[in-house]
C-alpha cells in the first residue's frame, strides 16, 4: 500500500517554499524511498541534495530537487508523525484506563496506540508486543534512543495476564530487551502495579531483571494501577491501599541500596503516589538522579517543592503584587503544594485559597491533577463558595488552573469543557498556569 504523507504547512520564504511546495501537497518520496513517518522524513532528508517526489490535490505529480547542506529543516510542517497510521494497540490489558473512559467522549480519546515510533517521539510508553524482527533492526539502525517501555513484569506468565494476552501471542519481554540492549539502544521502563498480581515477589524479580539491563535501561518508575468508577464488564481490582504503599517503598529503596552497590545508580522509583499513600516522607531531590521518571508522576512533588523553595527566596529582591486567587488542583496535588500557598499566603498582600478538586467524573480513587475535568471544578467552586466556613475572601480575584489539565496543545479538559466554559458558570475570571513553581509564584508577580 503506497504512503501518502500530506503537509499541513510550508513555512513563507523556507527552501520548500522556494521550490513551489505547498500545503495540501503529498510528499510521495525521498530519494525513490517510500516515507512512512517522520522518522524517515528526518533520515532522508539528512543528505547535501535531496530529490523529493511530490502530488499536487489535483492526482498530479512532480517532482523537486533541494541543496539543503544537511539541514533537514526544508521548511515543511505535517500534522502527523505516522503517516501510514499509528498503530494500534492489540493487548488487553486488565487495567487500561481507556477501558475505563465513560461513553460519550471525543472519538481521539479512545484510541490506543502501541507504537514504537511515538515512544521515541513523544516519550509514549509502548508494550513493544507488536514488534516484528525489521522493526528491531530498524531501531537499532537507525539508534531511535531513548524508547519508554511498559513493561509490568518480567514473569511472562504474569506479564501475558496483564496485557490479557496468550504466552504464545505476544513476543518475550526480556528477549526483546536484551536484543536493545546489545544494539546500544536505551529505554525507560515501567512497572503499573497491580495489586495481587505483579506486587511482592514479583516485583522483586521484575527489579532485579531489568537492573541486569543497565545502562541500557536507564532507569525503572513504579507507578500505582488508576482504577476509574466506570468499570462495568472488566476484570476486578482493586488499589493500591496504605500497607501496599509501605511495602512497595520498602521494596524499591531495597533495590536502590543494591543497585548503588553494583552500578552507583539508584535505578528504580516509586512514584509519589506510594509515599503519601503510606504516609512516608519525599525523599530528597538528588535521590531522583536526574528525575528519569518525571513525566510518569514521580518526583514531581519533590520538584516543586525545591523549586518553590528556592524562589521564594528571592521573592524580598521581586516585586510582589497584591493578590487573591484560588490555586484549583487534584487531590494528590494539594497535598504537593499546600505548603506553597501557605507561604505565599504569608507574604503581605498575598492571599491564596487552595482547592483540591475531587474526581466526580473518573471517580474520586482518580486523584491526580491531569485528569480533573472542566465540570468537576465548577462544582467544587460553586460548593466552596456556599460554605459556611469557606476562607476569608474565597475565591479571590481569579481562579488559577494548571495546564495540565487541558488537553497537551489544547485549550480544553477532558469532558470538552473549557477554561471559558468555567468563568461564564462561576462568574470567576481563569488564569491557566504552568504546572511548577514558576506558574504559581507568577501569579503574584
Amino acid at each position: 500500500m503506497s504512503v501518502y504523507a500530506v503537509i499541513a504547512r510550508v513555512e513563507p520564504g523556507s527552501r520548500a517554499a522556494l521550490a513551489g511546495i505547498a500545503s495540501g501537497d503529498t510528499l510521495v518520496s525521498i530519494n525513490g524511498h517510500p516515507v512512512r513517518d517522520i522518522i524517515d522524513y528526518q533520515y532522508l532528508t539528512a543528505s547535501s541534495r535531496v530529490r523529493l517526489c511530490l502530488g499536487r490535490p489535483d492526482g498530479s505529480k512532480f517532482h523537486v530537487v533541494i541543496d539543503n547542506d544537511f539541514d533537514t529543516r526544508l521548511g515543511i510542517h505535517f500534522d502527523e508523525l505516522a503517516f501510514d497510521g499509528e498503530r494500534r494497540c492489540a493487548n488487553k490489558c486488565v487495567f487500561c484506563f481507556i477501558d475505563q473512559l465513560p461513553a460519550g467522549m471525543r472519538r481521539s480519546l479512545y484510541f490506543k496506540d502501541d507504537d514504537y515510533r511515538l515512544s521515541f517521539l513523544q516519550g509514549n510508553f509502548v508494550t513493544l508486543t507488536n514488534l516484528a524482527d525489521s522493526d528491531i533492526e530498524r531501531i537499532v539502525r537507525l539508534r531511535l534512543s531513548p524508547l519508554y517501555v511498559s513493561v509490568h513484569s518480567t514473569r511472562e506468565e504474569t506479564r501475558c495476564a496483564l496485557l490479557g494476552r496468550a504466552n504464545t501471542a505476544t513476543r518475550a519481554i526480556m528477549p526483546t530487551l536484551k536484543r536493545l540492549s546489545e544494539g546500544r539502544i536505551e529505554f525507560h521502563a515501567q512497572v503499573v502495579l497491580v495489586p495481587g498480581l505483579n506486587d511482592g515477589a514479583v516485583l522483586e524479580q521484575t527489579i532485579d531483571d531489568l537492573a541486569s539491563l543497565w545502562p541500557s535501561c536507564a532507569s525503572l518508575g513504579i507507578v500505582p494501577v488508576g482504577l476509574t468508577r466506570h468499570r462495568e464488564g472488566l476484570p476486578g481490582l482493586r488499589a493500591v491501599d496504605p500497607e501496599l504503599g509501605r511495602q512497595v517503598i520498602r521494596i524499591v529503596h531495597a533495590a536502590q541500596r543494591r543497585s548503588l552497590d553494583v552500578s552507583g545508580a539508584r535505578f528504580v522509583f516509586a512514584a509519589d503516589e506510594f509515599y503519601y499513600l503510606a504516609g512516608r516522607k519525599i525523599p530528597s531531590g538528588d535521590e531522583y538522579e536526574g528525575y528519569p521518571q518525571l513525566e510518569n508522576g514521580i518526583g514531581l512533588s519533590r520538584l516543586f517543592s525545591d523549586e518553590f523553595g528556592e524562589a521564594l527566596g528571592s521573592l524580598p529582591e521581586r516585586r510582589v503584587a497584591p493578590a487573591n486567587f484560588t490555586a484549583v488542583t487534584g487531590v494528590l496535588g494539594a497535598r504537593a503544594i499546600a505548603h506553597a500557598c501557605a507561604a505565599l499566603s504569608s507574604v503581605a498582600g498575598v492571599r491564596v485559597h487552595l482547592l483540591p478538586v475531587a474526581n466526580r467524573f473518573f471517580g474520586e480513587g482518580v486523584t491526580v491533577s491531569g485528569l480533573v475535568v472542566g465540570a468537576d471544578i465548577i462544582d467544587a467552586l460553586n460548593e466552596a463558595k456556599s460554605l459556611p466556613e469557606a476562607d476569608a475572601g474565597f475565591p479571590g480575584d481569579f481562579v488559577a488552573i494548571p495546564d495540565v489539565m487541558l488537553r497537551r496543545g489544547g485549550d480544553c479538559f477532558l469532558d470538552d469543557m473549557t477554561p471559558e466554559d468555567i468563568e461564564r458558570a462561576t462568574g470567576m475570571p481563569v488564569r491557566v498556569v504552568n504546572a511548577s513553581a514558576r506558574g504559581l509564584l507568577e501569579c503574584i508577580m
